[in-house]
């Protein structure tokens, strides 16, 4: 081997390496971490299966298992590893040529009290190729082909002092000449850093029938370049610019809006901890809400809702167009600097400032992903007048203040401030759309009580009087009547 190819072999990392960063990425302690994604989200998931090499029936095979979790989606990403280059388990670690595979973990049954999740119960695990009802089932039939499988264990990332926990399973899966095998490797990630976007289509997403979004098209995985910098922050193929970056990281955020955490970390050398102390943060936020929770319950992080700020706008074009004179071109935000809630403190409304403050610290210490709140705040500030703007942020900190604690208590999972601002506006848009200051002061109860009902619909958890006890493992489900 020429001394090129060994250093170009060096900055491929091994089968424990890859594991590691993704489970902390991915993991938190020995919890069991969850997304959920309400049918009102479901573009959500859409997007974050665009970044992948799916099957066209992917998003079925996981949204199928929202029956069991009272119509909201509920899984948890992982990867698994195959390395066909080495027959002894205890070298499959080390490996350096691998073939990597994203799966979805979809919760099925509970506890007796239907709260949480033993490692043991049922689980759906949906690949790229096929759905299966069992990790046995999965391990046996899982389209990867023959090989030993590298994979945190049930597909939940357990460390140990710091170490992740994996565990080796032998596959002699056959792969027949019609199935197409896309797995993401060190050779397609390095392809994926040097190559920019092939074509163009356009796709109709399902909550926009009526207008098509331009997707880039690639010759590779769409997350790959976001992988390249996570997996190989040394390398010197680093060619992702910040949309790119930016756009991929909805693959572990839940959440559409990363521009800022992409150019933070672009603009650190690509520093992968960037996002590892991102997503620590909001666990750690979300851990400690679950410790004043009732019962046993595991993690869950609900996809905010928040859309991109063209969106956004779209949803405030009524106000504007009730108006007589042109928008003002006024910079709300001088300097047109990133807005970041550790030192912001107002925001300039129709010429006045607005100090944060006076919406009560609870408002704050409650957001999860600062970017998404100040689109909301900044797209609002455009848009309202002053009393108007001032009225919602005090239902939000009413909101937070006295029903998102007891909200918690009732579904189990935590739910943060950005989303409970955006709930209100979406109820005022659809209820009250002339965004009249008086009409939403005089409907804010109401307003109130309808995002409160949003809130209790996205429960995942069934009431335990409808559970029955799964003969397949210790657990109990419920089967519910929609999906």
């Amino acid at each position: 081997m020429s001394a090129a190819k060994e250093e170009d072999d060096s900055l491929v990392p091994t089968v424990r390496e890859v594991q590691q960063k993704f489970a902390d990425i991915l993991g938190h302690d020995n919890g069991i971490t969850w997304d959920l994604i309400s049918p009102s989200q479901k573009n959500v998931l859409e997007e974050k299966l665009s970044q992948l090499h799916c099957h066209s029936n992917m998003f079925n095979w996981i949204w199928s298992n929202s029956i069991y979790s009272n119509g909201q989606s509920l899984t948890s990403l992982f990867f698994v590893m195959l390395v066909d280059n080495v027959r002894d388990y205890k070298l499959a670690e080390q490996s350096r040529s691998w073939r990597l595979y994203p799966v979805f973990r979809c919760r099925r049954c509970v506890d007796e009290t239907g709260q949480a999740s033993n490692m043991d119960c049922c689980m759906s695990y949906v690949t790229q190729y096929r759905s299966a009802s069992s990790w046995k089932g999965f391990l046996k039939s899982n389209g990867f082909g023959s090989g030993l499988i590298v994979s945190p264990h049930l597909g939940v990332y357990k460390q140990i002092d710091g170490q992740v926990e994996l565990k080796t399973y032998s596959t002699t899966e056959i792969l027949y000449p019609d199935t197409v095998n896309l797995p993401i490797t060190p050779e397609s990630l390095k392809k994926a850093s040097k190559m920019s976007i092939k074509h163009t289509k356009f796709v109709i997403q399902s909550d926009h029938p009526f207008r098509a979004i331009p997707v880039p098209v690639y010759d590779f995985c769409a997350c790959e370049k976001m992988l390249n910098v996570i997996l190989n922050p040394l390398s010197a193929l680093q060619s992702s610019d910040v949309v790119d970056l930016s756009d991929s990281l909805l693959l572990f955020t839940n959440n559409v809006n990363n521009s800022r955490l992409g150019s933070l970390m672009k603009s650190n050398n690509n520093d992968p901890s960037i996002l590892i102390n991102h997503l620590r943060t909001v666990w750690n936020k979300i851990a400690e809400e679950s410790i004043r929770i009732e019962d046993n319950v595991h993690l869950i992080r609900n996809g905010n809702g928040v859309p991109t700020k063209a969106d956004l706008d779209n949803l405030f074009r009524l106000v504007d167009s009730k108006k007589n004179k042109k928008k003002s071109m006024e910079p709300k935000n001088p300097g047109n600097k990133p807005f970041d809630l550790p030192e912001i403190v107002s925001i300039r409304v129709k010429g006045e400032d607005i100090n944060l403050r006076e919406f009560g610290i609870y408002l704050k210490e409650h957001i999860a992903s600062s970017e998404s709140f100040d689109i909301l705040i900044s797209c609002m500030s455009e848009h309202l007048e002053v009393d108007t703007f001032k009225l919602i942020m005090q239902l939000t900190q009413t909101f937070v203040e006295n029903v998102r604690e007891e909200m918690c208590q009732i579904l189990k999972y935590y739910f943060p401030t950005e989303s409970i601002l955006y709930q209100i506006i979406l109820c005022i848009s659809k209820h009250y759309p002339n965004w009249n200051f008086n009409e939403i002061e005089e409907h804010s109860s109401n307003i109130l009580r309808r995002v409160r009902m949003f809130f209790a619909s996205t429960g995942p958890n069934s009431r335990t009087e409808f559970l029955k006890k799964c003969k397949d493992c210790t657990g109990y489900y419920d089967k519910c009547n929609f999906t």
